[in-house]
């Protein structure tokens, strides 16, 4: 259980007052904002197929900040066990870090399975910046218009990560993903890995 707040020192966060005015649906706040772990480097992040996500919840972390550490192996875990039973749900992680190089360290080094905001557009994307409460780990659920379901804050009461974290499991298990839904997530999956099969051999092939 986290028992130390850590205050976050980045300039964009946001105190939170008790109540929130979402500026922006979601998804289209996200293109071209994105990246992602691929291949071991962090690059440009596809955002289309979130287009359907009806759920994000927000990730506010650091890789200086050691509650953060703490959580963030778990919540991995919980999203390894059910992202792909929810592909109506996405997790994005935004960086608390003190620079572009230290944002990377922490999703190399943990092998951060979602997507993040890109460094440099913290201060532009207010859309998913404007959830962040005063101190991290700050974990927020949201739908896809931006409403908020529930957060690691609650008006000026900190009761962390792990609620919001069992909130979310509450909240897909009362919404499941339609049957279209998973088999379209499925179908994407299968092609994708069939293209990299037969990258494979190519590279093989050329050798």
């Amino acid at each position: 259980m986290l028992t130390r707040l850590f205050i976050g020192a980045a300039a964009w966060s946001v105190a939170v007052t008790g109540s929130f005015a979402a500026e922006a649906a979601i998804f289209p706040a996200l293109k071209g904002d994105l990246v992602s772990l691929q291949g071991g480097k962090v690059k440009k992040f596809d955002e289309a197929p979130l287009a359907a996500a009806k759920y994000f919840a927000i990730y506010y972390s650091a890789e200086w900040c050691p509650p953060c550490r703490a959580f963030t192996p778990k919540l991995i875990s919980w999203y390894n066990a059910n992202k792909k039973d929810n592909p109506h749900f996405e997790l994005i992680f935004v960086s608390s870090d003190r620079s572009e190089q230290d944002m990377e360290k922490y999703i190399t080094g943990d092998a951060m399975p979602w997507p993040a905001l890109e460094f440099s557009k913290k201060k532009s994307n207010r859309a998913l910046t404007q959830y962040s409460g005063p101190g991290i780990p700050c974990l927020v659920l949201v739908d896809r218009e931006g409403k908020v379901i529930s957060s690691s804050y609650e008006g000026k009461s900190y009761v962390g990560p792990n609620k919001v974290l069992s909130d979310i499991e509450s909240t897909l298990k009362a919404n499941p993903a339609t049957a279209e839904a998973k088999a379209a997530s499925a179908t994407g999956a299968k092609s994708a890995g069939g293209g990299g099969f037969d990258d494979f051999f190519k590279k093989k092939s050329a050798q």
